[in-house]
């Protein structure tokens, strides 16, 4: 069931989801709900710390609803900020449901009125920009220092 599942969320991804909630009334009613639930159930850690396997903003990842084929999408924070059919906005439930969720996780995501329920599960979490600026950082810490190869004042 959806309630008992974690959420883990970066601090900056908690700030846009507690901006959302101030603006609420613009949100399904599903969403709506699904956002209280993450802000109720959180645990909000530093960039630098989230596991690679948590979805956050602008990750991109791979998903299946039911026993359909696996979708891939990047999570965007509206609509407009994605090329159509290739993400998924805070603003619909499957994308307010996936963020900050681990590998893995299956859910059943609450149905619209009068419909049952969506078994979804989080197959992998394909990129996750805080992973790849910590690679990024960690490649460019490893380059290799430089070395004296002339020194003027010995020559004299």
């Amino acid at each position: 069931m959806w309630k008992n599942l974690p959420c883990i969320l970066t601090s900056k991804d908690f700030t846009i989801l507690e901006t959302m909630y101030d603006r609420r009334h613009l949100l399904t009613d599903r969403v709506r709900q699904l956002l209280k639930q993450k802000l109720d159930n959180v645990t909000v850690v530093f960039a630098d710390d989230i596991d690679d396997t948590i979805v956050t903003l602008n990750s991109r990842v791979r998903y299946r609803v039911g026993d359909g084929q696996p979708q891939t999408a990047i999570i965007t924070q509206s609509p407009m900020q994605g090329v159509v059919g290739q993400s998924l906005s805070l603003e619909t439930a499957r994308g307010m449901a996936l963020l900050g969720l681990p590998e893995a996780a299956e859910f059943a995501l609450p149905g619209q009125i009068g419909e049952a329920p969506q078994r979804m599960v989080l197959v992998s979490v394909q990129f996750q920009p805080e992973a790849a600026r910590r690679e990024r950082l960690n490649k460019e810490l490893a380059r290799p220092s430089l070395r004296l190869v002339h020194d003027a004042a010995l020559s004299r």
